[in-house]
């Protein structure tokens, strides 16, 4: 199967669990044409499962050949390529007109629950809800429980989403921020320029020794904005002076090297990324943060 813009989408355990639910909702309405759609979106996923692909493409390819009415229908095949978020709209639109307390059920656990899978599934499903109190209870949600940043993050993309605006003030890194809602980046394209040249620098000097260090800088800088977003540190990191992406780029690096060898050549490091001894002070400074947030965030950080 070629290469599509799914490709890059990585399932979850629990996102998994729910696609399961849904197939077989779909089957046991009879909705075959729905049921090869959502299989053929997943099998374009990355499941992180072999096993769980191959049963779906069986799946897949039993459906087309008991009903290929459903495979071949030349106007399905015309219609615009069914995106995660449009097959989980429906799902939330299917649930809510069976279920009216389905968005006070998703409250609750956006509330209670200790999950941060649950919590995101509750959050990425309230986008789509109508419902007075969602956004007064994620604001309160946000501005008076203790959690993980990156869920925070979460929490503030949906807002926008829902076309909240306004200022918010939160706790973040043993700071107070206030945020603009409407300026939360909704995606890592969103965020500044310069503070996606880090990475940048990394591919450069790393995608041909070390192909592995790139794929985790990737996820680990995305993360980190997530983290810092609108505190200190972000807006140390949106000061556009040449030399600062050489700098966070050296620090990530030797942080990850680090992490992932359990050593690291810093003279080494810092001659690829030409930090120089009148940079040492603002290297050692970003290298602390660096090491503080990979200790935040421990072996099971998001």
């Amino acid at each position: 199967m070629g290469e599509t813009q799914n490709d890059k989408i990585i399932l979850f355990p629990k996102t998994i669990e729910y696609y399961q639910v849904e197939i077989t909702r779909l089957l046991e309405a009879e909705k075959y044409r729905e049921a090869m759609r959502v299989l053929r979106f997943l099998l374009q996923c990355q499941s992180g499962s072999s096993e769980t692909s191959q049963e779906w493409l069986a799946l897949l390819n039993w459906l087309e050949m008991v009903h290929p009415e459903g495979a071949y229908d030349q106007e399905e095949q015309d219609e615009p390529e069914l995106s995660e978020s449009d097959l989980l709209h429906l799902s939330v639109q299917q649930k809510t007109e069976t279920d009216g307390l389905y968005a006070e059920k998703l409250l609750l656990s956006l509330e209670r629950s200790d999950s941060p899978d649950k919590q995101v599934m509750a959050l990425e499903q309230l986008v789509y809800l109508n419902h007075p109190r969602i956004d007064d209870v994620i604001i309160r949600w946000l501005t008076t429980e203790e959690m993980h940043p990156a869920i925070q993050f979460k929490g503030l993309q949906v807002l926008k989403r829902r076309g909240v605006s306004g200022p918010i003030e939160l706790e973040k890194w043993n700071e107070t921020v206030v945020l603009e809602i409407a300026e939360t980046p909704a995606n890592i394209d969103e965020f500044p320029s310069q503070t996606l040249e880090i990475v940048q620098r990394i591919q450069k000097i790393s995608e041909v020794t070390q192909p592995t260090l790139v794929y985790f800088a990737e996820e680990t800088w995305h993360e980190f904005l997530a983290f810092a977003y609108g505190t200190s540190i972000y807006r140390q990191l949106l000061k556009h002076e040449p030399e600062m992406a050489d700098i966070w780029a050296a620090a990530l690096h030797l942080t990850l090297q680090e992490a992932m060898t359990a050593s690291g050549s810093k003279e080494e490091i810092l001659e690829l990324y030409g930090i120089t001894s009148d940079m040492a002070f603002y290297w050692e400074q970003t290298y602390r943060v660096m090491k503080q947030y990979m200790r935040l965030i421990g072996p099971a950080g998001m």
